[in-house]
């Protein structure tokens, strides 16, 4: 495998069936070329390579479209990448364009200088797995997912979510872990709880055990486990700093009462330094690292309580 922020190349011949079941995937698109732009003709260089490209998918397809993903700095916008693509192809083809309901969707991925082409084999994404009420905040079953394996979570374990919100994190964790795995969720909002328990109804994943609590005390509402998956808020209705540390401190200090010796906590934080004067004696932090979600980049802790 090539791993390379936030893609993983996988040869074609492990690709099949059980491919569509991965936890870790937006969408599965089938390589076909890699190039570096030309700084002088970007655009050009993008559909002279489309153009180049073998499209058997076109040759009997009754409709197709371009998308484009962008990362880093551009002179040229992901619509004008689909135009110009698109249209290219469009005349190679002949194949009429379709925005909405495409048969084939032609992948053109931009990150910094280099530009990878493909097909895109799944019409939605992966991730898309959860009614949409357990989708409304910005924390994805991707990143819930990563956390749990961060964690080291595993069946059988007793999994926390004490920030529940809209239970992304819960669903997620009950989804993979079976119903061997008791999984406890705790906010204080009870309207979002109650799309959480719907989500979680509507999922069959009836052993989720929701609750109004407060993750300031958690040793009042939750008994002892094994992990715990946390997306704190990130301060910006807290007012001053001083009450994102506070809430830090205090949930810290009731995850520690909680958890069983070896057990983790693994959390997303937008204030890193913040959490570690939080952070009281008894947890080792065990890994660290930068992740993307809803266009910020928190940073992933796993502490483990020793």
């Amino acid at each position: 495998m090539d791993a390379r922020k936030g893609r993983v190349r996988i040869p074609r011949a492990r690709v099949g069936e059980e491919a569509l079941g991965l936890r870790l995937a937006h969408h599965l698109v089938l390589f076909r070329a890699r190039l570096l732009l030309s700084r002088e003709d970007p655009l050009g260089a993008l559909e002279r390579a489309a153009l180049a490209l073998p499209w058997p998918e076109l040759e009997e397809a009754g409709s197709f479209r371009v998308e484009a993903r962008r990362e880093g700095e551009h002179p040229f916008t992901s619509p004008e990448v689909e135009r110009r693509v698109g249209e290219a192809l469009h005349r190679a083809y002949g194949v009429p364009v379709d925005l909405k309901r495409p048969a084939v969707r032609v992948r053109v991925d931009v990150r910094g200088e280099e530009a990878f082409l493909g097909v895109q084999l799944t019409e939605r994404p992966l991730s898309r797995r959860f009614p949409k009420a357990a989708l409304r905040g910005s924390l994805t079953p991707v990143l819930a997912q990563a956390l749990l394996r961060l964690a080291d979570a595993r069946p059988g374990m007793r999994v926390l979510d004490p920030f529940t919100g809209s239970g992304t994190i819960a669903l997620e964790a009950a989804s993979t872990l079976g119903p061997t795995s008791p999984v406890y969720a705790g906010d204080l909002d009870e309207k979002r709880l109650g799309l959480a328990r719907e989500a979680a109804l509507a999922s069959g994943l009836s052993w989720i055990r929701f609750l109004r609590a407060d993750a300031r005390h958690l040793p009042r509402f939750f008994p002892e486990v094994d992990r715990i998956l946390a997306n704190p808020p990130h301060g910006l209705r807290l007012g001053r700093k001083e009450g994102l540390f506070r809430l830090y401190r205090d949930f810290l200090r009731g995850a520690l009462a909680l958890l069983l010796p070896g057990g983790r906590v693994a959390l997303l934080t937008l204030r890193p330094a913040l959490l570690k004067r939080a952070l009281p004696p008894g947890f080792a932090l065990r890994h660290a690292r930068v992740v993307e979600q809803g266009g910020v980049y928190p940073r992933v802790f796993v502490l483990e309580k020793l």
